[in-house]
């Protein structure tokens, strides 16, 4: 036998094996026969022969055993206390190949065994570490205990739902950088065609060189600050949606969700929308002169001075809006208008507006149809327009309504978000996430042909429950969609990534469905407290390594992992290939400039 003995079992109880190491065993690394040895430390892999196997443990305690267990006598002699480590079994080699799971249990006085490199690299690639396989493997970094190099299969890790977790600082933006990067870059993938990524980027980090370079990289820095920034151009089929517009304007359930939800089934936004609201506004203004009401009236006179209607800006209709105005000061009793008087046969809608000023006037206009049979108060519907009208700017300086439009076509497409405002930072990645999924989803009902891979960082901002200062429902529709996402996007070839600092402000039902988890340095409680209850392939030992993790490095677990593994992340060296989230060089901004 060649392997280098260390120790000997002394006691088994179930998969956790107390063993008795020898003198001399606590050396930081060994040479034995032409090969190298790492020392036992907290997490490192040990083996113990028994028979052909060899059985495979995880060390998770070691601790010193008084041989005289002796109370009365406290001298110390130097063979008194004797190494004890414990151990887990997690795997077994059979003819140089590593199984997963328990397939025999050791017996006392087994000798245990050091692992050389090439054994410990066979577990932590699960037997996936010659040439046939470096096609579907890159490097991401190395074990931390046994500065081993870390190869990730993109096969087992991106068809599965991702989550990269780590405070400020921890190296989570690198994580997520370089595992994407290092899949792009792999010259033997064909993504063409067959696969499609979009990264929601909040802080405006990745709109540069990072992941990818080329045509085959999008980037739309949306802005509602001015109208310098690009537009995203969404189909209209998703956007004229009830739930998207209700929860958009805040619509209450009894009211006005019933009349928004009207006016979706009788119109849509294409070419014939403005004969059909002329002809409507046409009818209901005949109506309001013969049978005015006070509601009617005064719906009327807005509609003269809203900037959707032709001449209004220029006052076309100032002696109307006057009459109207004197009309409603009479109280509730007004009497019919002389249509000689105040022709308003030439009153319509202008055309080519923009999509929201396109919603504001129909909405508008059949709310004044509907005062005028009775069915709704003013009082009712008044407050989502105001909503409508002071969310239309923004709006419309980041979006443009298209039919039949395919946003994503390029290979990997980033939205920035930097210089939105906030309602727009919740607002557009729901539209994204329930555009691409639907229309995914339809592609791919019968059979996978390609797949979407949805990337959001900074997750916490989109994906809280328990975000105070939000509407309910708004918030609540919002977590609805991405928790379908997560829950069923699997089998339609859809995929989530998220990275965040925060993970405890995410629903748990997004986090409890994650596959793979990348956990960087998290100090926070309730963060911890979440991990701990969400992740069920993390051990005790890793749990509590957490905290403290240095930068860089991240704990890797989940369902693609047999078990999970301490790794130190590369660092990415060129500037521009790295996220846009490096700390303030203070030495460099106030360094003293040279006397002149």
């Amino acid at each position: 036998m060649n392997d280098l003995v260390v120790g000997k079992v002394l006691e088994i109880e179930g998969t956790k094996v107390n063993i008795l190491m020898e003198e001399n065993s606590n050396m930081f690394t060994y040479f034995y026969n032409g090969l190298k040895y790492r020392g036992i430390a907290i997490n490192s892999f040990i083996g113990i022969i028994r028979g052909p196997y060899k059985i495979v443990g995880q060390v998770v305690k070691e601790f010193l055993r008084d041989v005289y267990n002796d109370s009365q006598d406290m001298h110390y002699k130097k063979d008194r206390f004797e190494r004890v480590i414990e151990i887990k079994i997690i795997g077994t080699f059979i003819n140089d190949a590593f199984i997963a799971g328990i397939l025999a249990y050791p017996l006392i006085y087994n000798d245990v065994v050091l692992l050389n490199e090439d054994e410990i690299l066979n577990i932590i690639t699960n037997g996936k570490n010659n040439k046939k396989y470096d096609n579907q493997n890159y490097r991401i970094g190395q074990t931390l205990i046994d500065e081993i190099e870390f190869k990730l299969d993109w096969s087992l890790v991106f068809n599965t739902h991702i989550g990269i977790f780590g405070n400020t600082g921890s190296g989570k933006s690198n994580t997520l950088t370089k595992i994407y990067t290092g899949l792009f870059n792999k010259n033997n993938l064909d993504f063409k065609g067959k696969s499609n990524f979009l990264l929601l980027d909040f802080n405006g980090e990745y709109i540069g060189a990072q992941l990818l370079k080329g045509s085959e990289k999008e980037i739309i820095s949306l802005n509602t600050r001015n109208d310098n920034g690009d537009k995203l151009i969404v189909d209209q089929k998703v956007i004229w949606d009830k739930d998207i517009l209700s929860i958009l304007l805040s619509a209450t359930e009894k009211t006005q969700k019933p009349f928004l939800s009207w006016i979706i089934d009788r119109i849509s936004i294409n070419n014939q929308f403005e004969s059909i609201v002329n002809e409507i506004l046409a009818l209901e203004i005949n109506k309001t002169y013969t049978r005015p009401s006070h509601d009617s009236v005064k719906s009327l006179a807005t509609i003269l001075s809203q900037d959707f209607i032709e001449g209004s800006e220029e006052g076309r209709y100032e002696s109307l809006q006057g009459e109207l105005k004197r009309k409603l000061d009479y109280g509730n009793e007004i009497a019919p208008f002389d249509s000689n008087e105040y022709p308003i046969s030439d009153m319509k809608v202008k055309s080519g507006l923009p999509f929201l000023s396109k919603l504001r006037a129909a909405m508008h206009i059949f709310l004044l149809q509907e005062l005028n049979n009775g069915h709704y108060r003013l009082d009712d519907i008044q407050p989502m327009l105001s909503r409508l009208k002071s969310l239309e700017k923004s709006f419309d300086r980041i979006i443009e309504i298209e039919d039949n439009y395919n946003t994503f076509e390029s290979l990997l497409t980033v939205i920035s978000l930097r210089n939105c405002n906030q309602d727009i930072k919740k607002i557009v990645p729901l539209l994204l996430a329930k555009m691409s999924y639907e229309l995914h989803k339809i592609a791919n009902e019968d059979n996978i042909n390609k797949t979407f891979h949805l990337i959001v960082d900074e997750a916490h901002n989109i994906l809280s429950d328990s975000a105070k200062a939000e509407n309910k429902g708004w918030q609540d529709y919002r977590l609805e969609v991405f928790e379908e996402i997560i829950k069923e996007g699997r089998k339609f070839g859809y995929f989530l990534t998220i990275a965040s600092q925060r993970p405890a402000d995410i629903s748990p039902t997004i986090m409890s469905q994650l596959h793979n988890y990348f956990i960087h340095r998290l100090v926070n409680d309730n963060d911890l407290r979440l991990i701990e209850f969400s992740i069920s392939t993390l051990d005790k030992v890793s749990r509590q390594n957490i905290p403290n993790l240095s930068s860089g490095c991240c704990i890797i677990t989940g369902t693609s992992f047999e078990l999970p593994l301490t790794v130190k992340i590369d660092y990415i060296d060129c500037k521009s290939h790295r996220p846009n989230s490096d700390n303030v060089d203070l030495i460099e901004l106030w360094k003293q400039r040279n006397a002149d």
